[in-house]
């Protein structure tokens, strides 16, 4: 019995050491798979100048209208560099951002082309609650090397609007957006007051936020156009009462000039007849 405990007890030691090996190097690979980072992945969007450039949408799609008004009037990168759209796609918060700037970019054009102030787009936070973003170096998860790195610094520190953000100060860009973001933050940046009952938890495909920012781009290019009329309303009443001015003036000039004239001549009538009286005088003596 002794010598089987010899020969037992050592292979029983062997394989517990095993086992235990084995369970601790399964442990280690797990704990180091766990600490791996979801990779960002980015794909590069396109600056088409045309509608028929993009190969996934015809006429009879339902956002082919708001894309060929955001693509060729305000040059909205919406799209991708190969040329696709892809509006089944959920809209991912790195995409959002982009073409909002975009947007933004491209009606500040038209208010400078009106010689109108850029305050009429609204700051979503910049001074609410200290405004937990002032600069795009705060954003942890986006680089100067990120496709939504410009975006992120000219939404941030041009435009005020840190609302796409966590307030973990992180853009997620690879995150869906939900309609319920989409909507408030349209409201608060543009004024968009959809026509419609919105504030849905679910993702927003590519598609319908086409539609959805070109509605508030044309809302907005509404009130541009009504203030750019109020301007030039009152540079015309202004140019008018300049001319009436102008015309008082003149008028008032020409009196003046009129009186002279009328003084001057009943002077020079008056210095005739003195030397008319004093020639006939003349001649009597």
């Amino acid at each position: 019995m002794k010598n089987y405990f010899k020969v037992i007890l050592p292979v029983l030691l062997m394989f517990f050491f095993t086992d235990l090996q084995a369970q601790t190097k399964k442990v280690t690979t797990k704990s180091t798979s766990s600490k791996k980072s979801t990779k960002v992945v980015e794909r590069n969007l396109g600056t088409p100048s045309s509608i028929s450039e993009i190969t996934d949408v015809t006429e009879s799609d339902a956002a082919y209208g708001s894309l060929k008004n955001l693509i060729e009037n305000y040059s909205v990168s919406v799209t991708y560099a190969d040329n696709t759209f892809r509006g089944k796609e959920s809209l991912k918060r790195g995409d959002f951002i982009v073409a909002l700037n975009s947007a933004l970019n491209g009606l500040k054009s038209k208010l400078d082309a009106a010689a109108l102030d850029t305050t009429i787009f609204n700051t979503y936070d910049r001074n609410r609650g200290g405004a937990y973003l002032t600069n795009v170096s705060q954003v942890k998860d986006i680089k100067e090397s990120s496709i939504y790195y410009t975006a992120s610094k000219s939404m941030i520190e041009q435009w005020g609007i840190a609302a796409p953000f966590g307030v973990n100060k992180t853009l997620s860009p690879n995150t869906v957006m939900t309609e319920k973001e989409v909507y408030d933050i349209l409201r608060a940046t543009m004024g968009y007051n959809s026509p419609g009952v919105n504030p849905y938890s679910t993702g927003m495909n590519r598609s319908k936020f086409a539609i959805i920012l070109n509605n508030a781009v044309r809302q907005k290019m509404t009130e541009i156009s009504s203030l750019k009329t109020v301007q030039q309303n009152r540079i015309d009443a202004e140019r008018r009462q300049q001319a009436d001015s102008l015309k008082v003036v003149d008028k008032a000039r020409k009196d003046s000039i009129a009186k002279e004239i009328a003084l001057r001549k009943q002077e020079a009538e008056k210095q005739e007849i003195e030397a008319k009286k004093k020639l006939s005088e003349k001649k009597r003596r």
